[in-house]
């Protein structure tokens, strides 16, 4: 990628005699950016393994697996990769790039929770690592340091041990620009045949990673489209290797046609504050930070000694591609919402994760060019980035016992906000009855299952519960766990149908142990039951149906889950409705 030296679009870097300064400060910040300068790669190195440890609490390895991770675990066992495209495109609706990988993984390390993972926390590592050599070639090391630093800052990093494909998205959309901006930069009679063939690859590699990467190809189509009209020449080599992944997006054709008979509860489904709150809440940790880098680009080109050289301005050059490239990721989440919304789908904060490439690169790119690459102005923001993303994570216990010491209780609450702002909204879960609510506050905690009423079945209020109660519990559990299904209700109760058809997941699934059996069927035949689950959930039916066809319900305990809320609810059941109408 030779090509990036010769396209740096910001100007020379300004001379600021730091040597000679008599302030130790400063001093200080220009041996430290001297050090950044010349071992990049190892400071990038560093910060990624402290921000790592001091971001991801959960252990790779310990912690569980949730239910859409168990899709993936599931699905890369399949006993044939043709077996494993079928139920990719049928139950999990996913291109199967992730599930390949992890099979992949697991030839080489065995099959286990923590090499589930290890291929998204590789693909989180490479996006950092491509973000980080991106913002590099365009401004200098210790700029792309403030990326990568931005990056692990946010609460979206919990996504790099999640075995789920937004961190492969993530990964290849990275590899796609830097490959993408780098031929774009060479000229077109000069252009290797390899570097083509990196793009045409890179490409695949994001449409089969996850079905967002098409929209993502689209932004760098637009891109293309873009450059090649602002130089008035065509570039047909390039062309033809951007369109050649396209073919990819044959795979996405079955998962929009099951996607689309799908409800999803109303607490889920996409609102304008749902949208804000998502972007700000990749914000409210850095707002600090961010403020800073704000003012030092703004204020920087007027107390400088030299005048700030201005680029050409020609709005159709690779340059302003990029730009419109990282505006079109910007705004990717709002496409995204706005599709989603017409069809009445949920939308997740992990739908939006794209966000994160503009929301890293684009404070750096702004700085670099306001302060002309400065060494000092770019040291400064990576220190100030280093001691917020500190007192969020492991310094934070120490700042609150000092600030609540000194401060008042809301005084020193508000004084933390400088720190981490507010989140502007939770999902509103429905309310539990207020009996069921009193008996939980007293209700014992059960650490196994197994204890819980032995002689009854056991019964998964969701299946969130169901899929890691059956993966997590030993046998005894296993054979007693049911979930019920009952389209109506689910339609009608919590307006969500995800989970209605979950025996065609059982048919794909043969390692689950538990039994999926329609709801009346089940009460029928047993009309005494304990529930497991959450009361609340939004996309729980099963103990609202109960309530509302007149049930006993007793909460009996509380017990641990990754998913949800764990209650525990003996059912008696004297009059079945469904008996009476048939």
């Amino acid at each position: 990628m030779n090509s990036f030296a010769h396209s740096r679009p910001f100007g020379e870097t300004t001379a600021i005699d730091a040597k000679e300064s008599p302030l130790l400060t400063v001093r200080l910040l220009h041996a430290l950016g001297n050090l950044a300068e010349r071992h990049g790669w190892l400071f990038f190195a560093v910060i990624s393994l402290a921000c790592g440890l001091g971001a991801l609490e959960n252990n790779l390895a310990t912690r569980r697996l949730d239910h859409d991770e168990l899709f993936t675990f599931y699905i890369a066992q399949a006993p044939t990769v043709g077996q494993l495209l079928k139920v990719s495109q049928t139950v999990d609706l996913q291109p199967p790039l992730s599930y390949l990988l992890v099979r992949l993984s697991f030839s080489i390390f065995g099959i286990s929770a923590w090499s589930c993972r290890l291929p998204f926390l590789l693909a989180y590592g490479g996006f950092a690592g491509l973000l980080f050599y991106f913002v590099r070639r365009l401004v200098s090391p210790v700029y792309g340091l403030i990326a990568t630093l931005l990056l692990w800052s946010t609460p979206y990093t919990s996504l790099a041990t999640e075995a789920r494909p937004y961190a492969l998205l993530l990964c290849f959309t990275a590899l796609m620009l830097v490959m993408w901006y780098g031929q774009a930069n060479q000229d077109s009679r000069s252009r290797n045949k390899a570097g083509l063939i990196a793009v045409a690859l890179a490409g695949f590699c994001l449409l089969l990673s996850h079905v967002f990467g098409v929209l993502v190809y689209s932004a760098v189509l637009g891109a293309e489209i873009m450059r090649q009209w602002g130089s008035r020449k065509s570039d047909w080599r390039l062309w033809i290797a951007l369109q050649t992944p396209l073919v990819a997006v044959i795979t996405y054709l079955p998962l929009f046609h099951n996607h689309s008979t799908m409800m999803f509860a109303e607490e889920y489904r996409v609102t304008p504050l749902a949208l804000l709150a998502f972007y700000w809440e990749s914000i409210r940790f850095l707002a600090l930070p961010l403020a800073f880098i704000a003012v030092l680009g703004l204020l920087w080109p007027v107390f400088q000694k030299e005048p700030v050289a201005i680029p050409p301005r020609n709005p159709l050059t690779t340059r302003a591609s990029l730009v419109f490239l990282l505006v079109c990721l910007s705004l990717l989440p709002m496409g995204i919402a706005i599709l989603l919304a017409r069809s009445h789908t949920a939308f997740f904060n992990r739908y939006g994760i794209i966000w994160l490439v503009p929301f890293a690169v684009v404070p750096a790119l702004f700085l670099g060019y306001r302060t002309r690459r400065n060494q000092i102005a770019g040291t400064l923001a990576a220190v100030s980035l280093v001691v917020v993303f500190f007192f969020n994570t492991a310094g934070k216990p120490w700042l609150i016992g000092q600030v609540s010491s000194i401060l008042p209780a809301k005084a020193a609450a508000k004084l933390l906000y400088v720190l981490a702002l507010p989140p502007i909204l939770s999902v509103q879960c429905p309310a539990i009855p207020a009996p069921l609510r009193a008996e939980l506050a007293t209700a014992p905690f059960f650490s196994h299952l197994n204890t819980v009423v032995p002689e009854l079945p056991l019964v998964a209020a969701t299946a969130l519960t169901f899929l890691e109660l059956d993966h997590q519990e030993g046998l005894e559990v296993a054979q007693r766990l049911y979930m019920l299904t009952d389209e109506q209700a689910a339609a009608t109760i919590a307006h969500d149908t995800v989970f209605a058809h979950y025996e065609n997941v059982k048919a794909a699934f043969p390692m689950i142990r538990g039994k999926v059996e329609g709801y009346c069927a089940f009460t029928s035949a047993h009309p005494r039951f304990v529930v497991v689950g959450a009361y609340n959930n939004p996309q729980g039916w099963l103990l609202r149906k109960l309530d509302r066809d007149g049930a006993q319900l007793r909460a009996i305990g509380t017990c641990q889950n990754n998913t949800e809320d764990c209650q525990i609810y003996e059912v008696g059941i004297q009059n079945n409705r469904c008996s009476q109408s048939r």
